[in-house]
């Protein structure tokens, strides 16, 4: 591996060179009291925290996580984790390359070397790093709407059918605003650290079950800032426009009753608004990839 490693500050290759490139996502579940062998990834990785608590041993550092949890991995670093307490500690989980690269192996299992397996790792598969210090471990200022992001790729291409190209040229760009938003929480030179005020407004965000995108521009007036700036700042610091931000809160709010209620879809879709349920249908299926139902079944298998 030509970057030579120091915590996860590298001096590996420019950063205006890179050019990530998806690898695969999945939601992965820790048993409770399990602890995984000493291992690393030909790829690098980034993980939240879904549910439960545990620890991850990253080279000679003990992380303690919990529920929203940010982290990222290198290629190449040795790590371990345990899932404490009585629930399982499941994450959601995104492996890349910050350059495509050629392996002869495509299957998830493969891209994994155990510390006590056979052989060693064959350093010409292992990803290079950018000439950047990104953070082992921070936290999801909202984890629900991190969630809908990794949702927006967590399934493949080839499971969903209609246009190949397009499928999979829209499955890698949402992984590139995933990226970004990671970047800008995880690198603390992206973006000046973000402005304060989108910050603050976001943490109101998360408190509030409901909040309109109206309220969202009367509290950005009060701090000072006019539309247009606002406009920018809050694309800035979170990829999206405000109108698209709370939308995507209101669908994870909706796959929440979807989960965990018993309301039928049309109950489901007055509550949020929808004048009917066709209409709660084609957004959810747009954004999410399934239909209400579809998504209410899957989640109860």
């Amino acid at each position: 591996m030509s970057a030579a490693t120091r915590g996860n500050e590298t001096a590996g290759f420019d950063p205006a060179a890179l050019h990530p490139y998806l690898l695969f996502a999945r939601r992965y579940a820790y048993c409770p009291q399990e602890t995984t062998p000493g291992r690393s990834a030909y790829t690098n990785a980034v993980i939240i925290v879904e549910t439960g608590e545990g620890l991850l041993h990253l080279d000679d550092r003990e992380y303690a996580l919990k529920q929203g949890a940010l982290v990222y991995i290198p290629a190449g670093r040795v790590h371990r984790w345990r899932a404490d307490g009585a629930d399982p500690m499941i994450h959601r989980e995104v492996y890349f390359d910050w350059q495509p690269r050629r392996r002869p192996f495509a299957g998830e299992g493969e891209f994994f070397h155990y510390v006590a397996g056979p052989g060693e790792p064959v350093m010409a598969y292992m990803d290079e790093q950018p000439a950047m210090r990104i953070e082992s471990v921070t936290a999801a200022s909202d984890l629900g709407l991190w969630l809908s992001y990794h949702d927006r790729f967590l399934e493949a291409p080839s499971k969903r059918g209609g246009d190949a190209v397009g499928e999979t040229l829209r499955w890698r760009g949402e992984f590139q605003v995933f990226l970004s938003l990671f970047l800008s929480a995880a690198h603390r030179d992206v973006g000046g650290g973000g402005d304060p005020r989108i910050r603050e407004l976001l943490r109101l965000v998360a408190s509030r079950q409901e909040l309109e995108e109206r309220e969202l521009l009367r509290y950005a007036a009060e701090a000072g800032l006019k539309r247009s700036r606002f406009y920018a700042l809050f694309r800035e610091e979170t990829g999206l426009s405000p109108k698209h931000y709370m939308m995507l809160r209101k669908l994870q709010r909706i796959k929440c009753d979807l989960r965990q209620s018993d309301a039928s879809i049309t109950q489901i879709a007055e509550k949020y608004g929808y004048s009917s349920i066709h209409v709660l249908s084609k957004n959810f299926r747009k954004h999410i990839g399934v239909t209400p139902s579809e998504y209410r079944r899957q989640s109860r298998l």
